[in-house]
């Protein structure tokens, strides 16, 4: 894989090494050897079919933490809680759930040395349909309006009983969540629901955000309410395998303690929050149906939940997609499953959705509506073209031009007139930019000519760029001082021109342990497995792998996490 350029960090894997550890600049070697066997794993046979979550009757017998092995004969446990959560991502909001819905002891246990995960750098933002503080401010959202939608947006691979109850217990949550932390919720974010016009789409109320002037730190909020309801916070302790009893019944987990195995006996259950396998290039090769290139999941995404889950005879689903987040790209890419861990390179929509702007392909093609949001336009890079028998569209470019760059930032940029990233190449003309860039200068040329005629007097035929109102919202505030006909249309007319290598990212690979609508994993034969949940990234959702609106990553993980326990403890 080409170097990238400067703030970008890789995960490389190294043989040899045996456990994960840092290296320097970022980088994370993994044995790829212990990434073997998630495929062999999912031949385990299906488990006895129970009732419920909870993995009662309670035993002290369970299966031996051997080397490799689910079996064995009886556990000689080191410690003992009622719940115990895998990841401190949206698993806080079940480790929260558990404790205030009654749990005589919750453990989490944190892989990293660093609370939060993937979740403490995100935007904090909970897509929860029937918000109070959105209908109170003029929604009309309703459980028909958003359960159509939900189920629009995740087509024939969504859990339909699972959005169902997503739907019910959302503003539940929400509720209960705000009063628990002195938080008040705001409806008033940028981003909106993304499919319009699907039916039940709103553009208003379904995404909460903590209402407050100053950004709230919510997971060291998050954090600090865990330790004031008693939780239990192992940082640097990663799950290594689930223990069963003879029943097949998930009892227990063994973690990596100050470097020792140390094994929990969960009397409830054990919740897996592990995260996606963002990092692990053996998973991402073998599963993502289209390639990706960056992440800014957090480096210890390497698929643990996935790969223990299905040692004890859950089934993957959905392992095929991702949360789309189109970025910035150093070099020429090359696809080795590798993904380059950054945040400064994602495109969230500001960039190429800013008037001035567009996306074309090698061939200096347009292949979408550029103002549509992140997770929406990702899904554009999947086209396969039968004539050159590769993705049309990957690599794709950015291309704007001087008046963008004397009005508007770029990726690095702090302010209008800071140094531009090095992987941004200029050029006086667009026959040579698209030389240096490697698009077919002709279709370039023609393009930008077509594009320019309908920009001028804001109109975009072809894509019908600025015609959602859920797409303008995301950056035409970046235009307000100009006077455009189309607040995210603007020829590019004004030389130099700038432009940069585009790929497909993103924020988290969303497909693992398939879940029933209360968050219990399943088998192959859709027969619970007792005593395991899964929330989260870890989880092969409830949306179909799909992106319906801001906040569904935290919202899906957090409502999900919350029904599962209160579920487990019979306190739903």
């Amino acid at each position: 894989m080409a170097e990238s350029g400067r703030g970008l960090a890789r995960a490389s894997m190294m043989k040899g090494e045996t456990m994960y550890s840092t290296q320097k600049q970022g980088r994370v070697a993994i044995d790829r050897r212990s990434l073997l066997g998630a495929s062999a794993a999912l031949a385990v046979g299906g488990m006895l079919g129970l009732a419920g979550c909870s993995s009662s009757p309670k035993t002290d017998e369970g299966s031996a933490p051997d080397e490799g092995s689910a079996s064995g004969g009886e556990v000689a446990w080191d410690e003992e809680a009622d719940v115990v959560v895998v990841g401190s991502g949206t698993g806080a909001f079940s480790a929260l759930a558990a404790a205030d819905a009654g749990a005589g002891s919750v453990v989490v246990l944190e892989k990293s040395e660093a609370w939060g995960g993937t979740s403490a750098v995100s935007g904090c933002t909970l897509y929860i349909p029937m918000l109070t503080v959105g209908m109170e401010e003029g929604s009309d959202d309703s459980v028909q309006a958003a359960t159509a939608y939900l189920n629009k947006v995740a087509g024939n691979r969504g859990n339909k009983a699972g959005i169902d109850n997503y739907v019910k217990y959302a503003n539940e949550f929400a509720t209960w969540l705000g009063d628990l932390m002195g938080w008040q919720w705001t409806a008033q974010g940028m981003f909106r629901d993304y499919y319009e016009p699907y039916e039940g789409y709103r553009f208003f109320g379904r995404n909460a955000s903590i209402d407050s002037e100053e950004k709230v730190p919510m997971w060291s909020e998050l954090q600090n309410k865990c330790k004031e309801l008693g939780v239990d916070i192992r940082l640097s302790a990663p799950a290594k395998e689930l223990v069963t009893d003879a029943s097949g019944a998930v009892v227990g987990v063994v973690a990596e303690i100050g470097g020792k195995p140390v094994r929990i006996k969960a009397n409830t259950c054990v919740v897996m929050a592990t995260g996606g396998y963002d990092h692990n290039p053996q998973m991402i090769l073998e599963n993502q149906a289209v390639p990706v290139y960056v992440s800014n999941a957090a480096m210890t995404n390497t698929g643990d939940g996935q790969i223990m889950g299905a040692k004890v005879g859950a089934v993957w689903g959905n392992m095929d997609t991702n949360w789309g987040l189109p970025c910035f790209y150093g070099g020429s890419p090359e696809y080795t499953g590798e993904l380059v861990y950054d945040f400064l390179t994602n495109d969230w929509g500001y960039y190429r959705g800013s008037a001035g702007a567009i996306v074309v392909n090698r061939q200096g093609r347009r292949f979408g509506d550029e103002s549509s949001a992140y997770g929406v336009f990702n899904r554009a890079f999947g086209q396969y073209d039968t004539d050159i028998l590769d993705y049309t569209n990957i690599p794709a470019f950015f291309i704007c031009d001087d008046e963008y760059v004397s009005t508007m930032t770029l990726p690095g940029q702090a302010a209008v007139g800071d140094p531009l990233p090095d992987y941004f190449v200029q050029a006086d003309t667009l026959q040579e930019l698209a030389g240096k860039l490697g698009i077919d200068p002709e279709g370039l040329v023609d393009e930008v000519a077509s594009f320019n005629e309908g920009a001028a007097v804001g109109a975009d035929p072809t894509f019908h760029r600025g015609e959602k109102e859920c797409n303008v919202v995301i950056s035409a505030w970046r235009t307000a001082g100009r006077d455009l006909p189309n607040p995210v249309l603007a020829p590019l007319a004004t030389p130099p021109f700038y432009g940069a290598v585009y790929v497909p990212g993103t924020c988290g690979t969303n497909g693992g342990l398939v879940t029933d609508e209360n968050a219990c994993v399943l088998t192959a034969a859709h027969e619970p497995i007792p005593g395991l949940l899964a929330v989260g990234n870890c989880s092969a959702g409830i949306f179909g792998g799909q992106y319906p609106g801001a906040g569904a990553t935290l919202g899906a993980g957090g409502i999900m996490g919350y029904i599962g326990v209160r579920n487990a403890l019979g306190a739903l």
